[in-house]
């Protein structure tokens, strides 16, 4: 048996991040929770998300207490924030760690018995959905954006620990390549490898079968004919 768990909706090209407003009021929602790192904050990267949600008139709350590898304290300041913002959608801007830290913040406000972060650790007994969110790359290396897993520090114990749940995935991945564009060189070549790491690994599996051998295959065939010229752009 083989299982593929997708996106409720998924947009890929340059621009299309002017149809996360769409989206919010397709759905009925009111307040987004913006997610990024400070960075991305710094850099006006996270602002080009903004200002399409301001363009539209909707409303939001930017929360950027984001570290690189997220910790159980990141995700519980977040959870706190989120109650207190008064939102009802997540946007997770960014790579890996804005992403892992949005989606620990939605299923928990959903599961508040999982408050601990902890006992979310492996496959995760949750419930119920997380709270509808709309996660934006603005890297290729981590695909997080259409996964099921994410990866939390527990500082404490001096550890990190990877939990696996099918209610964390995003509703809606938006993969505008304009939100990669200001990345450095070395950056760009780095999650480059990391994505074609990653579709290798998908080929190669014990798990594998013809659907996923598509997609893989695909991929790196378009990682290995565009990524020198990524890199040099």
């Amino acid at each position: 048996m083989a299982r593929i768990v997708l996106n409720e909706t998924s947009y890929h090209g340059a621009g299309c991040i002017a149809e996360i407003p769409g989206e919010i009021e397709r759905r009925g929602l009111k307040k987004a929770f913006v997610c990024s790192d400070p960075d991305l904050v710094k850099f006006g990267v996270t602002k080009k998300v903004t200002d399409v949600l301001e363009k539209a008139g909707i409303a939001y709350e930017l929360y950027s207490n984001i570290k690189p590898n997220p910790t159980i304290e990141n995700v519980q300041t977040g959870v706190a924030a989120y109650k207190k913002s008064k939102a009802d959608c997540i946007i997770a801007i960014g790579g890996g760690s804005s992403m892992d830290t949005a989606k620990a913040i939605g299923i928990i406000i959903n599961n508040p018995e999982f408050a601990d972060v902890r006992s979310l650790e492996g496959v995760a007994p949750t419930k119920k959905p997380a709270v509808p969110t709309i996660a934006v790359p603005t890297t290729a290396g981590t695909a997080a954006e259409v996964t099921i897993n994410y990866v939390i520090t527990d500082v404490e114990k001096k550890r990190k620990f990877v939990c696996v749940d099918v209610h964390d995935i995003p509703v809606v991945a938006v993969v505008d390549p304009e939100m990669m564009a200001s990345m450095p060189k070395g950056l760009t070549a780095a999650t480059g490898m990391d994505a074609l790491t990653h579709a290798i690994e998908g080929y190669i599996t014990k798990g594998a079968w013809e659907m996923t051998d598509m997609f893989h295959l695909k991929a790196i065939e378009i990682i290995s004919r565009s990524l020198r010229s990524a890199v040099a752009n």
